[in-house]
């Protein structure tokens, strides 16, 4: 039987006792629900915080407001640590407050804000919905501390050793990409080396400025930007950068499924690039797209922040863009020989 386990974030002992009463009771029936609750409550945001560096757990219930030491009047401390958790740990979030008025949320989807007045159960409902994925996301750290540990002794310790000595060497981040890079390598290579559609993209896009295999929104449908990177790292080295439309090949995909090993090679044809579908955040499919290197808008430098980077939908993730730029490349570089006449 699968335990999730629960930070509660409460100052108040009655609610801390009708939290314990209801999870008792959940308990109590776990197998009907699928899933038994473990918790640990803080009283601060202080403690949480502990909490969350050292116990690593599934799900946050935090009230909003906390009381401190010498501080009795109204505050809003539970905004402050869904801030810092979500900034920080990898947890699903229910704010449960008298306040929910209060509560700083925005577009966030793992959060999800509950009126106290309504009792506990609809926060137990939604961890109801919320179980399976919360495992699977345990099952990913899980692996991913795994092939750290695995790795980080066995390949980078022993190279990063000296550089490590020297107090001066801020090599924190370069040793993190170092790290991520064989975790990364490491775990495909134990799925066989295969990925799932969804590895393709980020969405949203992560940095801030354009980059190549970025997916636009542009004028009547979606296009991807095709410009090599070096060109897009430096500012001034080019005048225009080149987009390629992506057509929407969805009906061909779900109509006639025999198609689709045909389809994900390209169709046989070098002017078209592969792109899987994916899922938005409703479950609704999206694509499979082709990159069509055969239309393509040059988008003046000026215009980019307006046009491009302003509508930015989805990036695809590094290791997909190397395939992008080939084919684009090879596409291009092809010389072809003249037509022939009728003898």
């Amino acid at each position: 039987m699968p335990t999730l386990h629960i930070l509660l974030v409460e100052d108040q002992q009655d609610n801390i006792s009708a939290w314990n009463d209801r999870a008792a009771t959940h308990n109590a029936d776990a197998e009907a629900h699928g899933f038994a609750v473990q918790t640990v409550t803080a009283r601060s945001v202080a403690e949480a915080q502990q909490v969350l560096r050292t116990q690593k757990p599934d799900a946050v219930v935090v009230d909003l407001r906390l009381q401190t030491e010498g501080q009795m009047e109204p505050n809003d401390h539970g905004n402050a640590l869904v801030r810092y958790a979500l900034g920080s740990h990898p947890v699903a979030i229910a704010i449960y407050s008298g306040q929910r008025q209060e509560a700083e949320v925005g577009d966030v989807p793992q959060v999800e804000v509950f009126d106290r007045g309504d009792g506990l159960d609809p926060v137990f409902s939604w961890l109801a919905r919320q179980y399976k994925m919360l495992l699977q996301l345990r099952t990913t750290r899980d692996a991913v501390e795994r092939e750290t540990a695995r790795v980080f002794f066995r390949s980078i310790w022993p190279r990063w050793k000296n550089w490590a000595k020297d107090d001066g060497a801020d090599i924190g981040g370069m040793l993190a990409r170092h790290v991520v890079a064989h975790v990364h390598d490491a775990l495909l290579d134990a799925d066989g080396g295969n990925a799932h559609p969804e590895e393709t993209y980020f969405m949203p896009a992560i940095k801030e400025r354009l980059d190549t295999g970025d997916l636009v929104k542009y004028e009547d449908g979606l296009w991807i930007v095709v410009t090599p990177r070096c060109d897009l790292a430096q500012e001034g080295k080019v005048e225009s950068v080149l987009i390629a439309r992506c057509a929407d090949v969805s009906k061909r995909w779900n109509e006639k499924p025999k198609e689709q090993p045909r389809i994900a090679q390209h169709d046989g044809s070098h002017k078209l690039h592969f792109l899987p579908p994916m899922l938005d955040h409703d479950g609704k499919q999206l694509g499979p797209w082709f990159v069509q290197f055969n239309d393509l808008r040059a988008i003046p430098v000026a215009q980019i922040k307006e046009l491009l980077t302003a509508n930015r939908w989805a990036s695809l993730a590094p290791q997909f863009v190397p395939s992008l730029v080939e084919r684009f490349g090879a596409y291009f570089s092809r010389i072809g020989t003249p037509a022939l006449s009728s003898p």
